[in-house]
């Protein structure tokens, strides 16, 4: 009896120290990791407002990057136009030396040469990117090649998917209303180097050309925008409309099981290279005039930067400055030229510093919401931390508890041991 009472007196004992010990190593773990909540069975219900506070702040910095970035974008985008803003001024100062009627022709020579490669400084940064993103956004320019024959149809077909898959921009086959924007895809393109589709087509009644896709296209209850009536013969271009037609064109010619010619494309194989001309619906036309692509017009929407944890944000508006594509466009040459060129930089500065000023309204507006998310991830960050951390206080004083009972246990086990010792050393001596 005694004997049994003994080896359950010991197991009992052994069980409260394994029990002290796992403890002992909880109180260790928890003061070294500095995390109190570890697993549900330590706090559900804060290890739940834990989880939810920790993805929040996730959240937060990645709002914060995106809004940094913003400042990034924005920030270059000044550095453009006040080079921009130095560059007009430089141009209007050279305007007005040549004015000066005591220079001589060198002198005269030497300025229209600056001037130009001045001009040519202002469109390269026209161009200038941010990771990927045009730092001045308004209509841009793809020549899209399908390297193979396709049909007026199918290219629209394609832009149409393109913007209905594009929240941002607009994207639509090109229209060109002005020898302006002929100018700004020349520009942009460079050369368009095959026969491509644009937007315009006389579908709907024939010799009424219109230009039926993008704005020009949901103009006038949709039926597009006329911009040329009839043919070559007797032809009449649409007052304050533009035209770029080749030679001899348009000329409706009728293709045996196709029909007439209703729809646009510029062909490099009129003359001038790259003019427009009329061309059946088809992808078989002969390899002169067959469009193997298409020409894409983008209205480039505003940015829009994420500013919180619900996916809102707010738009950066787009800054432009007047760019002068062809020589011809701003000259010092003679006087008058320079007179002309004089009041027409004045108003270019004027623009470059209204797009500063839209610049910076935005960038200040930015700067106060990294500032308040700033402000609120600190805040996150400080109740994550309270829950997260330790109570050192606590934990250090269950700590030392936990050591006393170990040690009172071990004192246990070691004087049961010398009683249960003694006792059967009595035994030996009465036998």
């Amino acid at each position: 009896m005694i004997v049994a009472d003994a080896q359950n007196f010991a197991t009992r004992l052994s069980l409260n120290m394994m029990k002290i010990q796992q403890d002992r190593r909880s109180h260790v773990k928890k003061l070294s990791s500095g995390s109190k909540i570890e697993k549900s069975v330590d706090d559900a219900g804060a290890l739940s407002s834990k989880n939810r506070f920790a993805s929040e702040l996730r959240r937060l910095r990645e709002v914060n990057s995106n809004l940094h970035n913003a400042k990034s974008y924005l920030e270059a985008r000044e550095g453009a136009l006040a080079t921009v803003h130095k560059i007009y001024d430089r141009m209007a100062q050279l305007s007005l030396m040549s004015m000066d009627i005591t220079k001589n022709d060198s002198d005269a020579e030497n300025y229209e040469k600056e001037l130009q490669e001045l001009r040519e400084s202002a469109l390269k940064i026209s161009r200038e990117k941010f990771n990927g993103i045009n730092l001045f956004r308004d209509k841009s320019y793809t020549l899209v090649n399908n390297n193979g024959a396709i049909n007026w149809t199918d290219s629209k077909a394609s832009v149409d998917a393109r913007n209905a898959s594009d929240s941002q921009n607009d994207h639509y086959l090109a229209t060109i209303t002005s020898e302006l924007e002929q100018a700004e895809i020349a520009f942009q393109i460079v050369e368009v180097g095959i026969n491509a589709w644009l937007g315009g087509n006389d579908v709907t009644s024939e010799g009424d050309w219109r230009w039926t896709e993008g704005p020009e296209g949901e103009a006038n209850g949709g039926i597009g925008t006329s911009f040329w009536t009839g043919t070559h013969v007797g032809g009449a271009l649409t007052s304050g409309m533009f035209a770029n037609w080749a030679n001899n064109q348009p000329d409706n010619a009728t293709w045996s099981g196709v029909g007439g010619e209703d729809y646009l494309q510029t062909a490099q194989g009129t003359k001038p290279p790259g003019s427009w001309n009329d061309l059946p619906d088809t992808n078989s036309a002969n390899a002169r005039n067959q469009p193997t692509g298409y020409v894409r017009e983008t209205d480039q929407g505003n940015l829009v930067v994420n500013d919180d944890l619900d996916g809102g944000g707010f738009e950066i508006g787009n800054a432009l400055f007047q760019k002068f594509i062809f020589s011809s466009m701003i000259d010092i040459d003679s006087i008058e030229n320079a007179k002309k060129s004089h009041n027409t930089l004045k108003v270019a500065e004027d623009e470059v510093s209204n797009a500063r000023a839209t610049g910076g309204a935005s960038l200040s507006r930015l700067e106060k919401e990294i500032e308040a998310n700033e402000n609120l991830t600190i805040e996150t960050e400080k109740s994550l931390s309270r829950i997260e951390d330790v109570d050192m206080a606590i934990t250090a004083s269950r700590l030392a508890r936990t050591e006393i009972k170990m040690q009172s246990t071990t004192a246990v086990f070691v004087e049961a041991n010398f009683l249960f010792n003694q006792k059967n050393y009595v035994e030996e001596l009465l036998k």
